[in-house]
């Protein structure tokens, strides 16, 4: 990969072809948890901890895997990620920040955006292709989440990272499922506008429906 090549195509998976916004990838957690910047945050770096390694062992050693071992090897080894990134939560940053997201967690591990992946660059992909792409996908879902975070925390709690702001208002059906799905509908809908891509477009795919 040429290095004048990186910054472009990082910013086209990040934003043009964005994880969340343009494959419908990964929204559960995002519609569930995304009440509090901590958590988004902390699901942005559980992601990309997971998405990282699983993408480049794949990317490595796929090949050499029978094609339906490949499956339940990565969702195995996202799963121990994720355990271990909880461990690490639990015991090194909060117990309250884990007691929010213990449930979520384990779920992660069968993610479509883990299995998309990880699965991308089993036979076929380079390192450093999927080490860029798998940086830039968690990019891109740490955009949307944190976004969607900030918005849920402001407008339920008036509060941003736990710390009080002084807001007009709050509206604490803004902590409900709902408002995270209609805030993705909102991001979704602008970012295709700005773009002229439509939903999960294909890399290149541009305006039109999808083949």
């Amino acid at each position: 990969m040429k290095r004048t090549s990186f910054l472009p195509r990082f910013a086209e998976t990040v934003f043009l072809r964005n994880i969340v916004l343009m494959q419908g990838l990964g929204l559960c957690p995002i519609i569930a948890v995304s009440t509090n910047l901590k958590y988004g945050v902390a699901l942005t770096l559980c992601t990309a901890a997971v998405l990282l390694p699983t993408s480049l062992v794949m990317s490595l050693a796929g090949r050499h895997l029978p094609s339906r071992l490949r499956p339940p090897l990565y969702t195995l080894g996202a799963t121990v990620l994720l355990l271990g990134a909880g461990w690490l939560i639990n015991r090194c940053i909060s117990h309250e920040l884990y007691a929010a997201l213990y449930l979520y967690l384990p779920l992660m591990a069968v993610n479509t955006i883990f299995s998309f992946y990880a699965g991308r660059y089993e036979v076929h992909g380079r390192p450093g292709h999927a080490l860029l792409d798998a940086l830039a996908a968690s990019c891109g879902f740490g955009l949307v989440i944190c976004l969607i975070s900030c918005l849920r925390e402001l407008l339920a709690y008036g509060t941003l990272w736990d710390v009080p702001l002084s807001v007009p208002f709050t509206f604490s059906q803004a902590a409900l499922p709902f408002a995270g799905f209609l805030l993705l509908g909102l991001m979704g809908g602008l970012l295709q506008r700005l773009t002229g891509r439509p939903f999960n477009a294909a890399p290149g795919e541009e305006g039109g429906a999808a083949k």
